[in-house]
């Protein structure tokens, strides 16, 4: 009898009307018969599925069970370096497209993209506008979050419009998408403060507010001096100019479960993050969902200060430069980030106090990974050392950033595993 080949694992993305799902399927041949494993391929991606099969003529015959069930026949035939083919899953029709987990990817690229539509949610099932490999480097503009370009022209609805989705080749779920953002720009010296008060989630019950409401909402950018300064002739604070600090307020990945999530959402995908420190420099690390990723990004701000507490920052129109970036097979449960100084996690939960917890847990689970610390270490360098940041209160749920500088992170010798 042959000795069974070597398992090979396989990227496989399944479509169905109305959705998608993806997996790796692990496969070994032994005369002529195929036997292995799959993630779960169902819409929810819920069911770890075994796989029997055959090999005739290079054609893959598959059968694929559940707990023992037969719950699907998949027939998958070559072509250049991956497997296409169509069958049934759970009684459903579906069609197929299954790549070498270990491919080459083409040379990356620089790639300039003008937006021509823009999205509304994060999610997977609307038809990317570029796809793109590790390396590529992608300049484009993001539009305010009143749908307003760099001419003040309505491109699309108000409501934090994104720009993509980018659909990263070779991203499945279980990876970790990482986008650097290499330049973060003003495209146009206006920006507007669309809130004339407080937001009531930042401040007691109680507390009375009597907004004018006349209340001048433009400011005036000087990109060449760098500074931001309010338009609000008479009023005490006429003379109020601040530093610049253009910064990206949403972008995200689409979300677990086919969900489709509003662009003013904030979850384990990303979203409507609005942190001050997202800007130039920083690289952002999320965990993939869906085959692709789905990257979009939007909601340009040219400062905004901590909390985002009024639900406005200086909202503009921006230019980016992005590059792309993946970890295949490795991901943290949670957002991190990291610039020249810091490295960052992101608690995003229902309340203030649980995100809160999400942070310090997030990152006591970055330096377990990062460096195999036993849990009192971690406990005397958190409790030395991080430094928390409230980036938003006024969305869908709170976030919280816990941080910790580079410096202290130079000091712990990693614990190598046997």
């Amino acid at each position: 009898m042959a000795e069974p080949s070597q398992e090979t694992a396989w990227d496989v993305i399944v479509e169905f009307e109305g959705g998608t799902s993806a997996g790796v399927m692990r496969l070994a041949e032994t005369d002529g018969r195929l036997a292995g494993t799959s993630e779960p391929l169902d819409e929810n991606q819920f069911f770890p599925l075994s796989v029997q099969g055959t090999v005739s003529d290079g054609i893959w015959s598959l059968n694929l069970y559940f707990s023992g069930d037969e719950v699907g026949e998949l027939t998958l035939r070559p072509t250049n370096h991956h497997r296409i083919g169509a069958g049934e899953l759970y009684g459903v029709p579906v069609t197929v497209l299954a790549h070498p987990s270990a491919r080459t990817f083409r040379s990356p690229r620089e790639i300039t993209y003008t937006p021509t539509r823009f999205e509304m949610q994060y999610e997977s099932r609307s038809e990317p506008v570029l796809t793109l490999v590790p390396g590529d480097r992608v300049t484009t503009t993001l539009l305010d979050n009143e749908g307003q370009d760099a001419d003040l022209e309505y491109q699309a609805m108000p409501g934090n419009t994104l720009t993509g989705p980018f659909f990263v080749e070779g991203a499945m779920p279980g990876d970790t998408l990482v986008v650097h953002l290499r330049r973060v720009s003003l495209n146009r010296d206006t920006a507007k403060m669309y809130s004339h008060q407080l937001n009531q989630a930042a401040i007691q019950p109680g507390h009375a507010q009597n907004p004018s409401q006349d209340w001048g909402r433009t400011w005036r950018l000087d990109a060449e001096a760098g500074t931001a300064r309010i338009e609000a002739e008479g009023s005490a604070i006429e003379n109020l100019t601040l530093p610049l600090e253009p910064m990206v307020g949403s972008i995200g990945v689409a979300p677990p479960l086919n969900m489709a999530l509003y662009s003013g959402d904030i979850w384990i995908h990303g979203g409507n993050l609005d942190y001050r420190r997202m800007r130039e420099g920083v690289t952002l690390y999320m965990p993939v969902h869906r085959a692709g990723a789905y990257l979009v990004l939007g909601d340009g701000h040219a400062r905004q200060g901590d909390g985002e507490i009024s639900g406005q920052g200086l909202e503009t129109s921006l230019e980016v430069e992005l590059e792309i970036d993946l970890i295949p097979g490795e991901r943290l449960p949670y957002l991190w980030s990291e610039d020249d100084d810091y490295v960052m996690v992101h608690g995003i939960d229902n309340t203030m106090d649980e995100a809160l917890q999400a942070a310090t847990t997030g990152m006591s689970h970055w330096l377990q990974a990062q460096f195999g610390l036993e849990d009192s270490e971690i406990a005397a360098i958190l409790s030395a050392a991080i430094e928390y940041d409230v980036a938003v209160v006024v969305n869908s749920r709170p976030h919280i950033v816990a941080r910790l500088d580079k410096s202290i992170l130079e000091m712990i010798t990693p614990r190598r595993s046997e």
